[in-house]
């Protein structure tokens, strides 16, 4: 009966991360900037989560981290798969999922452009 949870949670974080994926392949120009967006964007955003410390460990040991932790889209994400193994609903963290996968999805229809898309490049 866990996957019950455990499904939805997963399927919500991924489309967030999905949307996020779509938002900066939509901004980087070229695929050889794509390793300084992973060293200055997703690592600082994976280690300022709650993946690897609970938040309330976080929350004891700096007061400024917790805070940046909880603005942190990942952390949203851990905390929505973490409860829904113990098949519970974290309300807060769907509900913050579901805004971030918005903004994400809306900004990166916004940046898309059609003129680069596949079509123009093989002239068809």
């Amino acid at each position: 009966m866990g996957y019950l949870t455990v499904l939805p949670a997963l399927a919500l974080a991924g489309l967030m991360l999905g949307a996020l994926g779509m938002l900066l392949s939509s901004l980087i120009k070229q695929l050889e900037n794509f390793a300084g967006v992973m060293n200055f964007v997703i690592f600082p955003m994976f280690f300022a989560s709650s993946a690897l410390y609970p938040l309330w460990r976080v929350k004891e040991s700096s007061p400024w981290l917790y805070y940046a932790c909880a603005i942190n889209p990942f952390t949203h994400a851990v905390e929505l798969i973490r409860f829904a193994f113990y098949q519970k609903i974290a309300w807060d963290s769907a509900a913050a999922v579901l805004a971030y996968t918005s903004v994400f999805l809306i900004a990166a229809i916004r940046a898309y452009d059609p003129a680069k898309g596949l079509l123009t490049r093989k002239g068809g």
